[in-house]
């Protein structure tokens, strides 16, 4: 059974949040049309909680997956972790449990 948020968690998330909403405009580049021809980029890591086993992805205008997708996290070319998508989501983040692994913030995420 998966453990309830932490109010902490909450915490950290809408301050992460707050921090962020003023840095865009609303205006992003439009996406490229072509289909990617390996893992498609997601985001990058903005926030890891190790005690609770989650992160928080950076996934800014790009693509937002589905709860439940898989994810890996990339730092130097190297496979970092293995995530999951949790349902809980406020653009331009989204939550992903740590299956497998040591992501850090600043890892890229790639499905």
């Amino acid at each position: 059974m998966r453990k309830p948020a932490s109010p902490y968690a909450l915490l950290a998330l809408c301050g992460v949040v707050f921090i962020s909403g003023c840095a865009t405009n609303g205006h992003h580049p439009a996406a490229a049309a072509a289909t990617p021809t390996g893992p498609q980029r997601v985001g990058t890591i903005a926030l890891v909680n190790e005690d609770l086993s989650y992160v928080l992805v950076d996934v800014g205008s790009l693509y937002s997956p589905q709860a439940g997708t898989a994810l890996k996290s990339f730092s130097g070319g190297a496979e970092t972790a293995i995530l999951a998508v949790d349902p809980e989501k406020q653009r331009p983040f989204i939550v992903a449990d740590i299956i497998r692994g040591n992501p850090k913030v600043g890892d890229e995420v790639r499905e």
